[in-house]
């Protein structure tokens, strides 16, 4: 009877859904760290947050900062060109499936087009100057763009590995409505018929979007480190996580329809 509890429990830890939400914390720690590099090396510029730049873009414009302003377009731009090619590979609709096959081939064009951003990134010695800096805007804000479009298309309610505000205020509302004391199964609606109450959200269904917030902020943590030591090879760290997740989504994803 223990060996059974044990082979439970293993099944659990490797279910597909328990690795899926491994894999998307590790999107965001690789979204962390290419954000982070954008901010330090390419001329304090957003590649994943776009909310950022939108208000860099405005900033800019409003002192006449014709630089700092292209820089922001660029991105913006950048990201919405990965999106959108994201978008066409996955297809209309949704897939009813833990890991849609589209998004691994979404995240594998990712992966290449990080790697470019790595190699010139390498070549430039961390320091992109003149009209060099755009195509390494441009670059890792497609990146973006695509991994965007990616865990978009699983429908995960309050998760996203490359914008965080959004995960960060549902965090922070189903924490409260966890915290709220239960009351009655059922209550009245405008009509006077009975509903079911809606069920506070567990604490386990926190701990993923509580994971990437947290995965997004090391990503960050560890540019910071190896700007200091290793600078022309920070992006070795995105480009391994991403190559990671790809190489277990084909192994673990490919025949899921």
């Amino acid at each position: 009877m223990e060996h059974r509890g044990d082979e439970s429990r293993v099944g659990r830890r490797t279910s597909p859904a328990t690795l899926r939400n491994s894999m998307l914390v590790m999107l965001s720690l690789a979204a962390g760290c290419v954000d982070a590099v954008g901010y330090l090396g390419l001329g304090q510029i957003f590649v994943a947050n776009m909310t950022g730049n939108t208000v860099l873009l405005g900033l800019a414009l409003g002192q006449a900062e014709a630089r700092a302003a292209l820089r922001a377009v660029v991105a913006l731009v950048g990201f919405i060109v990965g999106v959108a090619v994201g978008a066409a590979i996955l297809g209309p609709g949704r897939e009813r499936s833990t890991w849609p096959p589209g998004v691994t081939a979404v995240l594998a064009l990712e992966l290449v087009v990080l790697i470019a951003f790595a190699i010139g990134w390498f070549f430039a010695e961390s320091e992109p100057a003149g009209l060099t800096v755009y195509p390494l805007i441009v670059l890792p804000a497609v990146a973006m763009g695509l991994q965007s479009a990616a865990v978009r298309r699983m429908g995960i309610p309050g998760v996203a590995t490359t914008y965080i505000t959004g995960t960060l205020t549902d965090l922070t509302e189903g924490a409260i409505a966890r915290l709220r004391p239960a009351v009655s199964a059922t209550i009245l609606d405008g009509s006077g018929e009975e509903r079911p109450e809606q069920r506070r959200p567990s604490a386990r269904g926190l701990l993923l979007p509580a994971d990437v917030w947290l995965a997004y902020g090391i990503g960050a943590v560890i540019v910071g480190i190896l700007t200091l030591r290793w600078p022309s090879g920070v992006l070795s760290v995105p480009v391994a996580v991403l190559a990671l997740v790809v190489a277990i989504a084909v192994a673990r994803f490919r025949d899921q329809r």
